[in-house]
């Protein structure tokens, strides 16, 4: 199986949706006081485009025969202006998907290794990312590729 990873193409969108999909419905599982099944495709197109057209985010589409079977989401966030905190910049990785049926074949971590030559090209030196406390293969995942928890996001419902 011949795995391709490039950035995305605005022609990819049906494609990418297709994949949010699956995203989606684990999350709104998972969670459906914070998740609803859209009415329409996963994103917006031009949700897309401005990512595509963005030097400073990045889509990157994972393909087998042509087809997108994954993806990953990041930009290049900078730390506020704020006296206690230093100057810095970091990728914010916002998602990294496999579709179900190609899960378990090195094509997160592909997609994980383009990210990380993405910040290099970009000369930062930092990747941050969160994931949902019920996602225990995605923390797994990131867990064996080197990433350290550094905070928690907790809730009261009331």
């Amino acid at each position: 199986m011949e795995i391709i990873i490039r950035e995305a193409l605005i022609e990819d969108y049906e494609g990418l949706c297709k994949v949010y999909v699956e995203l989606d419905e684990h999350h709104r599982l998972s969670h459906p006081e914070l998740f609803v099944k859209p009415a329409d495709f996963a994103r917006a197109k031009e949700y897309i485009s401005e990512i595509i057209d963005d030097h400073d985010k990045a889509i990157f589409v994972a393909l087998v025969e042509s087809k997108i079977i994954g993806f990953a989401e990041c930009n290049i966030l900078k730390s506020s202006n704020f006296p206690v905190f230093k100057k810095r910049e970091w990728i914010q990785l916002d998602s990294i998907v496999v579709k179900k049926d190609h899960q378990n074949c090195k094509i997160a971590s592909l997609l994980l290794t383009k990210v990380k030559d993405w910040a290099k090209f970009k000369e930062i030196n930092r990747i941050e990312l969160k994931v949902y406390s019920f996602n225990r293969s995605a923390i797994e995942f990131y867990n064996q590729k080197g990433f350290k928890e550094l905070n928690k996001t907790m809730y009261l419902n009331l």
